[in-house]
């Protein structure tokens, strides 16, 4: 019973495969290569000549020739074959592919257009107009070159005049200079031990300076510039105002401020002008 159930399977499983074999869906075609755009198709040189005489021989009910003459190998008797294969010459050579390729084709960058160019070139950046600041005062010209060569890196002009004609003081004062802010608060403190509470500490042009009088004669200012000196502080005197024989810079830029022009100059003050001044 066994050998007669194995015998039932097998036929049933050669049967099944049978059948599929016969129904099976046909094989779709070869998928035709596609080669890279600009490349051509490698052929022989004889083989367009080889498929147009075979098609031509079989019309006329002749063996096909190859391009030498010879009959193809399928027309070709057993004994004839050996004469061919000897009488082919030996050194032929391979038919160069590159030859029939064709060369890609050369390809040049489109022009770009005046829209684009003009729309990939940055507008230009306006120009900052410059301000004008005076930085003083020098006792002399000399005093008034030095500071002025100082100053040609960060000014695009630069000149000078001289006061002469009388004083145009409008008073005197006295004022200690220090480094910074808490230096300033720190000497302020200091002067206010010592017995002098009339002063602050000034901001703006004269940043961190302590201002400790302001007289109208140059007398009074003095005496109290000993006062203050006699303490054990360095304090200066001088006239508000422009005085006759001192000479000022007049400085055009557009970078710099008037507290950075004058550091730059070593000049004891500023202040803005118009730049019609600049000369």
């Amino acid at each position: 019973m066994l050998v007669r159930a194995l015998i039932v399977l097998l036929t049933a499983l050669n049967l099944g495969v049978a059948a599929w074999w016969i129904a099976r869906p046909a094989p779709p075609p070869p998928a035709e290569e596609k080669l890279p755009l600009g490349v051509a198709r490698l052929q022989l040189l004889d083989e367009g000549k080889r498929t147009t005489t075979a098609a031509s021989s079989l019309a006329a009910g002749k063996p096909a020739q190859t391009p030498s003459g010879e009959a193809s190998p399928s027309e070709t008797k057993p004994g004839e074959a050996l004469k061919l294969a000897e009488a082919k010459p030996a050194d032929a050579k391979p038919a160069d592919a590159t030859s029939t390729s064709a060369a890609p084709a050369e390809t040049k960058p489109a022009a770009a257009k005046p829209e684009a160019i003009a729309a990939a070139t940055p507008p230009p950046v306006p120009a900052t107009p410059p301000q004008c600041f005076s930085v003083g005062p020098f006792a002399d010209a000399a005093a008034a070159d030095a500071a002025r060569a100082k100053l040609l890196p960060l000014a695009q002009k630069v000149s000078s005049r001289s006061l002469s004609g009388g004083s145009n003081a409008r008073g005197w004062r006295v004022y200690l200079p220090t480094a910074n802010a808490d230096a300033a608060q720190a000497m302020a403190q200091r002067i206010r031990t010592a017995g002098f509470s009339d002063l602050f500490v000034m901001s703006g042009a004269d940043a961190n300076a302590i201002a400790l009088g302001r007289f109208r004669s140059e007398e009074s200012a003095r005496r109290r510039g000993n006062e203050l000196a006699a303490a054990g502080f360095a304090v200066k005197v001088e006239a508000l105002g422009e005085s006759s024989g001192q000479v000022w810079l007049d400085a055009a830029t557009a970078t710099a401020k008037g507290e950075a022009l004058r550091v730059a100059a070593g000049a004891q003050r500023w202040r803005g002008i118009s730049c019609d001044k600049v000369r």
